[in-house]
């Protein structure tokens, strides 16, 4: 009988935590939206206490973190996030995806070496081959390797991840795209033209509204 209360005792409580969880988060989003970040981050922070498991708590990681830069705090939303990734509920895919946001944070800045070494850690955090999170790691890596005029390491680090069956359509476009690029980068006009076609035939196959037209102008440009 004892057995039995205690597990309706903790069955109700994990219930309540996740309520509360799902109030916070709705209203730090809601203060987010009408531009209180200030007030967005202390409710993400209570959502973070009330998580019950390793998405909730990244989804509010993620909204403290755009929190914290919305109000230019730099410096603590990096300290933040640091500390945030290595958070024992988070389980690798999580971790993948707030080191891949953390990172794209300096994809256009002076730090994008720093961005790199985030990408870098994130490789080593396991995740489904076909997710968002495994593909965006090697996207943003290739667009820090073009930064860094190294075009062939750009087309190395999207190459594996290409053959990926499963990988989704938008996703492909992005990286045909991007591997055409780095060809042009290195004067191969013709291993370019055939990542923008593929890109547009990728393109072609998302099924939501997708402006794949920059393909189409790689494709006209290059045939002249």
């Amino acid at each position: 009988m004892k057995k039995l209360m205690s597990a309706v005792i903790l069955i109700t409580a994990v219930v309540l935590q996740g309520a509360d969880y799902a109030e916070l988060n709705k209203e730090a989003a809601a203060a987010a939206k009408a531009k209180d970040f200030a007030a967005a981050e202390a409710k993400y922070t209570e959502a973070m206490k009330a998580a019950a498991n390793s998405v909730q708590k990244s989804q509010a990681i993620l909204g403290k973190y755009q929190a914290l830069r919305s109000q230019k705090k730099w410096k603590e939303s990096e300290d933040f996030m640091t500390e945030a990734v290595e958070d024992e509920m988070l389980k690798p895919e999580q971790i993948r995806h707030l080191l891949n946001i953390f990172a794209a944070s300096y994809l256009w800045t002076n730090r994008f070496e720093f961005g790199l070494s985030l990408l870098q850690q994130a490789q080593n955090q396991q995740c489904p081959k076909t997710s968002n999170a495994y593909y965006n790691t090697y996207y943003y890596m290739a667009t820090i390797y073009l930064r860094k005029k190294q075009p062939q390491a750009a087309i190395e680090a999207l190459s594996e991840v290409m053959k990926v069956k499963g990988v989704h359509p938008a996703n492909l476009y992005t990286g045909s795209m991007t591997i055409g690029s780095a060809y042009e980068k290195l004067g191969k006009k013709e291993e370019a033209l055939k990542c923008y076609q593929q890109a547009l035939n990728y393109g072609k196959q998302v099924k939501y509204k997708f402006d794949y037209s920059p393909a189409q102008k790689a494709i006209d440009r290059l045939s002249k």
